[in-house]
């Protein structure tokens, strides 16, 4: 059994380390919360339990998946028509040459939609 403490004064306990890692993934539990160390009588972060430290290592893993599976463009600092005039909305960190931001892998229809009407708006 894992008694837990998610926030101040609350405690919940966890049968099994499969139950205390499903609801770190769920994210009743997060960097936050204690959990209490039988051995030594005391309260711990979270952060140093096992089960914590392998959901926050695939977290991570699947963080990195997700990253190489976007499609990366660039695209120009400034539109042609704007000449070189900056928009604020859009700062430019070097003031000249392409930006790298990735692009959507799988285009949605809102996506495309939200495009079309941003598009209609500058003319």
């Amino acid at each position: 059994m894992f008694v837990v403490e998610p926030g101040a004064g609350k405690t919940k306990g966890y049968p099994s380390a499969r139950d205390l890692g499903a609801a770190i993934r769920r994210g009743e539990l997060g960097p936050q919360a204690r959990i209490y160390h039988r051995s030594t009588d005391r309260w711990l972060p979270i952060t140093v339990h096992p089960e914590y430290r392998k959901v926050a290592a695939e977290r991570e893993q699947l963080s990195a998946v997700e990253l190489q599976a976007r499609q990366w463009t660039f695209l120009p600092d400034s539109r042609p028509d704007q000449g070189s005039a900056r928009d604020p909305r859009h700062p430019s960190s070097s003031g000249s040459g392409p930006v790298l931001i990735p692009g959507d892998p799988e285009p949605s229809w809102l996506g495309s939609t939200f495009r079309r009407l941003r598009s209609l708006a500058h003319l």
